[in-house]
This record gives structure tokens, C-alpha cells and sequence, in this order.
């Protein structure tokens, strides 16, 4: 049952295409759009606790800054996908025999194995998205605005392209906020208790 309705809104969704929508969406699922957002996330942060933080440390901060932004891609795209490839998985759209005629692929050829019923792309994107959030709780509302829509519209591109059923862009989405909660709780862990940075 659960299965029929994530194949048919998989197919909703998936169908909906516009041109001008496309090289959008074939933008928000490269990895490599990933790396401005990165960058401006580092500048954010960094910027913020230098204004509001008595304990700034300005190498020892940016530098723990920086190892938790990437400890999250390595924690997205290895870890958790490992995991999921290893207990979880599931035919490609595309080779799903019920819909695979109606798959629009944008962009790759369909794959011929089975993947981890999990969006490491959509987990990273939240991640650092929360992280975000949490360590930097005011200001900044512009970019969180904007923010949340390119996290929006990165989950939403794995659909549109193809390459994830609705059902796994949400579990990835719910693992990613909290996975940036957890990392924001050690980050702050070991600047407060630890490092007293």
C-alpha cells in the first residue's frame, strides 16, 4: 500500500516537467552546487560567532568550524548511505517494472543496480542546513530564507530527475535535520566543554 502511493506520487511528481525547469533541477542534484552553500555556510558561521561569541578563538574557531562542515559531507555520503546500502534498498525508478515506462530520467542513464533507500544528496543538504540554523539562532534571516528554499528545491530535484522515490527524499530529509542537530550538540560540546574555544 505504502509502496503504490510513494510510486505514484513518485510519478506526480516526476512527470511534472517545465524546460525552464530542468536546468534548475539538473543544477540542485550536482554535488558540486554544494560547494558556494558550503562556503557561504563557513563565512555565516564564522562571521556570526566572531560578533557574538566572548570566546572567540579566531583559528581554533574557524578551523572546528570547518572540520564539522566536512565531518557532515563524510557522515552524508558515506556512513549513513553505507548504512542504508547494507540493510535498505530498492530498485531504481526506473527499473521499477510497475512505473519504470513512465520514468523521465534527466540526468543519467538509468543505472542497472539497486540503490540505498536514501538521498545522501538531500541528508547533506539538510545537515548543513541545520547545523546552520542551530548554531547561528539569530540574524541572518535573509539567508536562512534562502536557504531553506535551496534545501527545498535540492529534495525536490532528486524526484524531478529521477533518481528517488518521495518516501526516501523524506527519510533523508528527517535523517539529515537530525543528523545536523546531533553534530551541532558535539560541535558544541567540544567548544564549550572540551576545547573551551
Amino acid at each position: 500500500m505504502l509502496k503504490k502511493i510513494d510510486e505514484s506520487l513518485f510519478l506526480i511528481l516526476n512527470g511534472n516537467h517545465q524546460t525552464i525547469l530542468d536546468y534548475l533541477m539538473i543544477l540542485a542534484s550536482n554535488i558540486l552546487s554544494y560547494i558556494p552553500m558550503f562556503v557561504l555556510c563557513s563565512i555565516i558561521i564564522i562571521k556570526h560567532l566572531k560578533g557574538n561569541d566572548i570566546h572567540y578563538h579566531t583559528f581554533l574557531n574557524i578551523s572546528l568550524v570547518l572540520v564539522f562542515l566536512v565531518m557532515q559531507y563524510f557522515l552524508c555520503r558515506y556512513l549513513l548511505n553505507d548504512v542504508f546500502k547494507a540493510f535498505i534498498t530498492r530498485e531504481r525508478p526506473c527499473l521499477n517494472p510497475n512505473i519504470s515506462s513512465f520514468v523521465r530520467m534527466l540526468d543519467n542513464d538509468c543505472k542497472t543496480t539497486l540503490q540505498p533507500y536514501f538521498s545522501y544528496k538531500t541528508c547533506l543538504i539538510f545537515c548543513l542546513s541545520s547545523f546552520l540554523f542551530f548554531t547561528v539562532k539569530e540574524g541572518f534571516k535573509v539567508f536562512k530564507i534562502l536557504l531553506v528554499i535551496w534545501s527545498l528545491l535540492v529534495a525536490y530535484s532528486r524526484i524531478y530527475v529521477g533518481d528517488h522515490y518521495p518516501l526516501s527524499v523524506l527519510i533523508s530529509t528527517l535523517i539529515g535535520i537530525a543528523s545536523g542537530y546531533l553534530v551541532y550538540r558535539f560541535y558544541h560540546y567540544l567548544k564549550y566543554n572540551l576545547l573551551v574555544i
